[in-house]
This record gives structure tokens, C-alpha cells and sequence, in this order.
């Protein structure tokens, strides 16, 4: 009998396992055959998320941080909005190599006696009155206490067969170019950038993760949107699209090992029932206008964490009831930031064709405001997420209506009416 079965490792499920295998006997279960290979990801790690997990990580690293997080562009076709940490103060945050921060997060969990298993799928769960049963493609069954699923969009099935909701889900892909690092620095000045164009997503940006000799670059697809579509559309846009072109030129990359996977957003009503806790991604807890996934990840584990500590000291149960806090706690932490989230994906992600304009003006609107750049540069660094100031994200939306034409501003102010009630 474990203490707690986490399904699911991916940051959030990692980060789960490293913090409460010092205290309850543990089993981390993935899908994915991590003995071969644990799939690069090169992504920015914001300074808000440091405070989740500050303890299991040495920020020093330079294999899991290969560089700090300088400069983000939120990029349109005629304007380069820049969010330059130096123009404020510290670094925005890190950029991280996710597949080694994974490792180290294994590593440190079976340093704390925590068992491991890859490659292994949950095809059943069993609930019992002081248990589950949790059973394998093999057939083969574990039983826990307690029940944690961090199976970002690949476990829907397993947390409906629990009574659970799904979010939206959404195709994504992305793909890493390489080059020596003088001629990344060559081609890439930004650390991040953040491309929105309507013909390439009406769901999302076109993204750029700068790292050390090499580059993460995808886009958010449509619903229902085949793997080989999404990736022959990610070879037009790398070839054809003239915006990104001096970015990757001369790099290398094969598109045949393009990652396609679905990408979900929008939490679900509840995260917690009788002796089970979802995480992250699988609860849509994932910022709407960013896809900002790495925070909720962290946050959600380490909220999970300090929720389920005093429950295993006085010998709980773990009923609904106590699994509540959780749930509250999330949304505490969490929800006043997503705010932004919310009203800037209403705003701009849809088929109107005020689109393309909108984010042409926002990134204009950036490279000429110096308070709308601080307001930014602030979201990036704030350690208390639950204290965000909406009034900085009204004060912006405000600006952006402001530069509207007469007309558009007419036709329009339904639309940013309800974007600033979203906040």
C-alpha cells in the first residue's frame, strides 16, 4: 500500500513527488519511456514561479537555467513590444531546460525513496472504501491512500472515469532549431518572443524560446486539428513566413521531430474529491492568453504539498471535505493573475477581423509606454500572485482602447467592455 500515487511526470507531477516523498511513501507512474529519452522542452521560467519551488532547485544550474530571462517581445508584423528586465531591475526569470529539470526532480524523489516507473499506462481505477486500485495496461494493480493525477492533457479518460470534468483542449506543436550560439544570438535578440497573426491561429501565438544553441519554436493550433496537418503548417510557416525569417536562418532542424500533443486551458469546476488531487494542466488550471503552463504546474504541487502534510500527520482519510483546501488555495493563489489571461484571450483570440489590428496597436502600445512595459515586467517578478494588481491590467486595457480609431472604437467597445469585466 503506497501513501500517494501520483500518475503523471511532467513538471507538475515532478515537483509533487520530490515534495511529498519526504513524508509518505510514494509511486510516480509515466506514460512515457523516460529510460530512452525525456523530450526536450526549452521554456521561459518566469520569477513568479520560484517561490513554489525554491527548495528543490539550485537557480545557479546551468544545466537546467542555461541563461536568465532577460528580454521578452511580444511581436506583430510593424511593431517589436519589449519587456527589457533591465530597463526595471532584475531578471524576468530563467530559461529552462525542461527535460533536465525533470531529471533532477526524479533524481532527488528516489533520493528520498520514492519509486519510479516509466513507460506504463493507467488504464483503470478502482475506488474502495480506504483506498484505490490503480491497474496497468499489464493488468497489474497498485493501491494508495491517495490519488494524484499531473497528466496535463493525456489522462481526460482516467479523471472523467472519476467523476472529474475536462478543460479545452487544443492542438499545439513545437520544434527545436540548432546552431552554435553565436549565430542563435545572431538571428534571435529576445529571449521570448510572442507572435500572434490570425492565419497561422485564431487559438494562439506563434512562439520563440531562445536557449544555449538552441531555439524551441511552435504555435497553438485549431480543436480537432490532425498531427500531420499541424506539423506541415509548422514547415510552411519555418520556410515561408517572412516575419520569422532572419530567425531561422541558417539553423538546423529536422521536421520529422516535431512534438504534437494537446495543449488544455480552462479550469475545471472542482480538482479535489474523496482521496484524489488533479494537478495543473489536467485541471485546465493554465494561463488563457499565454499558455503559460509551467507556473500552475509548480504552484499546484506545492499548494497540494503544504494542503496534504497535515492531513498524513494526523492520519486523514482524505475525504472531499479536507481535500477542499486545495482547491481554495489554487484558486487564491492563482485566479486574480489568470484574470488577465482571461480578458486578453476574449479580446484577441477569435475570428473577428479586428484581430491582427488589435495586436498590432498592443505592440505598439508597448513599444512606446513605459508604465504599460512596467505593469508587464511586474507580473513577471511578483512572488505573490494572489496580490496581482488587476488595476495595471485595466490601466493597459484602457490604454489599448484608447489608440483605437473612432470607428473601431464604436464597433469595438462592446468587446473591451467585457474584456475589462473579465478582470
Amino acid at each position: 500500500m503506497y501513501d500517494v500515487i501520483i500518475v503523471g511526470a511532467g513538471v507538475s507531477g515532478v515537483t509533487f513527488a520530490s515534495k511529498i516523498s519526504k513524508y509518505a511513501k510514494t509511486l510516480l507512474i509515466e506514460a512515457q519511456d523516460y529510460q530512452k529519452e525525456i523530450p526536450i522542452r526549452t521554456n521561459i521560467f518566469p520569477e513568479h514561479n520560484k517561490p513554489f519551488i525554491k527548495e528543490e532547485l539550485d537557480w545557479n544550474n546551468k544545466k537546467i537555467f542555461p541563461h536568465p530571462h532577460t528580454t521578452s517581445n511580444y511581436m506583430s508584423d510593424e511593431f517589436n513590444g519589449v519587456i527589457d528586465s533591465k530597463e526595471f531591475g532584475i531578471p524576468l526569470g530563467n530559461i529552462s531546460y525542461t527535460e533536465n529539470l525533470i531529471q533532477h526532480l526524479i533524481n532527488q524523489f528516489e533520493s528520498q525513496g520514492g519509486i519510479f516507473k516509466s513507460n506504463e499506462r493507467i488504464s483503470k481505477i478502482n475506488r474502495h472504501n480506504d483506498h484505490l486500485e490503480i491497474i496497468n495496461l499489464k493488468g497489474e494493480s497498485y493501491n494508495s491512500k491517495l490519488l494524484v493525477l499531473a497528466t496535463g492533457s493525456r489522462g481526460f479518460e482516467l479523471q472523467r472515469s472519476l467523476g472529474f470534468g475536462a478543460p479545452d483542449s487544443y492542438a499545439g506543436v513545437y520544434l527545436h532549431l540548432f546552431g552554435d550560439e553565436s549565430k542563435i544570438n545572431e538571428n534571435l535578440d529576445y529571449n521570448y518572443s510572442f507572435h500572434i497573426n490570425p492565419k497561422i491561429s485564431i487559438n494562439g501565438p506563434f512562439f520563440f524560446n531562445k536557449g544555449v544553441e538552441r531555439i524551441s519554436a511552435g504555435y497553438l493550433g485549431e480543436k480537432h486539428q490532425s498531427k500531420e496537418e499541424i506539423i506541415s503548417k509548422l514547415e510552411k510557416i519555418l520556410k515561408n513566413y517572412k516575419p520569422i525569417q532572419s530567425i531561422v536562418n541558417g539553423l538546423s532542424y529536422n521536421i520529422s521531430d516535431a512534438v504534437v500533443g494537446e495543449i488544455s486551458k480552462h479550469p475545471i469546476k472542482k480538482y479535489s474529491d474523496d482521496r484524489v488531487l488533479i494537478l495543473g494542466e489536467a485541471a485546465g488550471i493554465v494561463s488563457a492568453f499565454f499558455y503559460e503552463g509551467l507556473l500552475p504546474g509548480v504552484a499546484c504541487a506545492d499548494i497540494a504539498a503544504n494542503t496534504l502534510k497535515p492531513l498524513f500527520e494526523k492520519g486523514s482519510d482524505f475525504s472531499g471535505t479536507e481535500l477542499q483546501k486545495y482547491d481554495k488555495e489554487v484558486n487564491r493563489v492563482l485566479m486574480t493573475y489568470f484574470k488577465n489571461g482571461n480578458a486578453f484571450e476574449y479580446l484577441i483570440y477569435n475570428e473577428s477581423s479586428s484581430v491582427k489590428n488589435l495586436w498590432r496597436l498592443y505592440t505598439k502600445l508597448l513599444s512606446e509606454n513605459r508604465t504599460c512595459r512596467k505593469y508587464i515586467y511586474e507580473a513577471y517578478i511578483n512572488h505573490d500572485l494572489s496580490k496581482h494588481k488587476v488595476a495595471n491590467d485595466r490601466y493597459v486595457g484602457e490604454k489599448l482602447f484608447g489608440m483605437l480609431p473612432t470607428l473601431s472604437k464604436v464597433s469595438l467597445s462592446p468587446k473591451f467592455l467585457k474584456a475589462m469585466f473579465l478582470l
